[in-house]
């Protein structure tokens, strides 16, 4: 059992990523494909990435083969959370030295002796750790930046699903909640499948759903300059659009997108968490919500600044197949 150690301020600053962060999940799709094959993967989107991923894999992105284990644990200095692609590779080449030296030795657990560009790296050479930036380019390229918009599409649906939990519930149970390996218990969250404790340091934890990420939650500690402290766990798939027997009668009937918003209000939600929950803008949501809404299958209310959307008694019974629902 290990503890992640909150302080108040710790508390205070935890808080959701605004945007996956593209080297998160770039090292998310590299321990996928090192550590598994696509028929151990549980969810449609990693599956058919790897399938794709490793027909895709360039060249230059190689080394990484060497940098990332197939078993963890693995380097963390090559994932900032950074939103922005260039901005996080700016952070991996700033990388200092000691966590260069830790972490690669962390990472090299094979019977002979690392490649000599690795001890390099370890060393910290810049050629080394430029070899590291143009790989981590060269992999987001082929194989991330082709399902950009899948990748964001469900990471807005994980946090839109989840803040509900955090109006009803505060943080200790939206944390309590990202994992069936984690428990919020006694100001900690406590990891089942890992031994040691650690703290925050008041400066918090980022919260951050990984779209290709299938295995337990991954800890980021990580000076803030560096990305600060982040937990990548695996993100719930956006909402689809499918019929009551899984065959896609209903999105026959009623269009992809609009089947796909009324399984989405099953929950009732705002305009923004409805968008962000079926991955389409916000104008997009409400038109959708507002023809649901003439068909008498959807109910919407005004509060305050905002609007909320939730299903009728026919809108609840078309999704359970009983159209005679009223």
């Amino acid at each position: 059992m290990s503890r992640v150690r909150f302080s108040p301020d710790d508390l205070l600053l935890t808080r959701f990523g605004e945007a996956p962060g593209p080297l998160v999940e770039v090292l998310a799709g590299l321990i996928e494909l090192r550590c598994r094959t696509p028929a151990t993967v549980p969810r449609a989107l990693p599956a058919r990435w790897a399938v794709r991923a490793r027909r895709a894999f360039p060249a230059t992105a190689r080394p990484l083969l060497d940098l990332i284990p197939p078993a963890l644990p693995c380097p963390s200095f090559v994932a900032p959370p950074a939103p922005d692609l260039d901005e996080g590779l700016e952070m991996v080449r700033a990388t200092p030295r000691s966590v260069l030296r830790e972490e690669v030795a962390v990472s090299w657990q094979g019977a002979n002796r690392p490649p000599l560009w690795l001890r390099a790296l370890a060393d910290g050479e810049a050629e080394a750790v430029e070899t590291v930036v143009r790989a981590l380019r060269a992999f987001y390229l082929a194989c991330i930046a082709p399902y950009w918009s899948r990748i964001v599409a469900t990471f807005r649906a994980d946090v839109a699903d989840r803040i509900p939990a955090l109006a009803t519930g505060g943080l200790a149970e939206v944390l309590g909640t990202l994992h069936q390996t984690l428990a919020w218990r006694d100001n900690s969250l406590e990891r089942s499948w890992r031994t040691g404790d650690c703290s925050l340091d008041g400066h918090g934890l980022l919260l951050l759903p990984s779209a290709l990420w299938t295995g337990p939650p991954l800890f980021c500690d990580q000076s803030p300059e560096f990305g600060g402290n982040a937990l990548i766990y695996q993100a719930r798939p956006p909402v689809t659009a499918c019929g009551t027997n899984g065959s896609g009668d209903l999105a026959g009937l009623l269009g992809q997108t609009r089947a796909a918003v009324l399984h989405a209000l099953r929950t009732p939600r705002s305009t923004t968490e409805l968008a962000a929950s079926v991955g389409t803008s916000a104008p997009s949501a409400s038109q959708h919500a507002t023809a649901l809404r003439a068909s008498g299958l959807v109910h919407t209310v005004r509060r305050g600044r905002s609007v909320h959307h939730s299903l009728t008694p026919l809108g609840r019974g078309l999704l359970n197949g009983n159209l005679n629902a009223h």
